[in-house]
């Protein structure tokens, strides 16, 4: 019977220690970050090497095509935070190893934008650096809120930024869990 209860109370503190999914998966993988906007269009993210910018696309268009025309394919590795004391993501341009995801504050101070950083860094620091929060695939794709390590609470969002600003800059919004943010598919 002692038996027994230790092997209840073993099997019981090992689920509560259970990893997220997203790290149980193979890195670095390659991911164009889209949302579904509206019917046969996708929303992407892509840059220019300084800014992020959001674009749509036809769902027929060929995303080996897409990776190809745009800078929007991007390199998703594991990482820590600056402290050491979380598993995070990097995010960088797959064609350019030395553009890094990351997110700071609008020119007005006033929002959070994503940015794209071009530096040979190692470690750019938290502010390049993600929390991946897997939701329920759609429709068989695998789907991601993103979470800004630098800044906890606020996601990727597709949100346009404020009037001052051109309408295509991406945005992080503050919400209170993942499941109130954007989720992106990982195509």
């Amino acid at each position: 019977m002692p038996f027994v209860v230790l092997a209840i109370l073993l099997i019981t503190a090992c689920s509560k220690n259970k990893q997220p999914q997203i790290l149980l998966e193979n890195y670095p993988q390659k991911w164009i970050l889209t949302y579904d906007e509206v019917p046969n269009k996708y929303t992407f993210l892509k840059t220019n090497g300084a800014v992020m910018y959001r674009d749509d696309i036809e769902t027929s268009y060929s995303l080996i095509q897409l990776a190809e025309d745009e800078d929007c394919e991007w390199e998703v590795n594991t990482s820590r935070t600056e402290d050491d004391s979380k598993v995070c993501f990097t995010l960088r341009l797959d064609k350019d190893k030395d553009i890094w995801l990351g997110a700071g504050p609008s020119s007005n101070g006033q929002e959070i934008h994503m940015y794209a950083l071009n530096t040979q860094s190692t470690d750019p620091g938290d502010s390049y650096k993600w929390f991946i929060h897997k939701m329920p695939d759609n429709n068989g794709v695998k789907t991601v809120v993103l979470e800004n390590a630098y800044y906890p609470g606020y996601y990727v969002s597709h949100t346009a930024p404020g009037w001052q600003f051109a309408q295509n800059l991406v945005t992080l919004q503050q919400a209170d869990s993942p499941d109130e943010a954007t989720e992106w598919q990982c195509r």
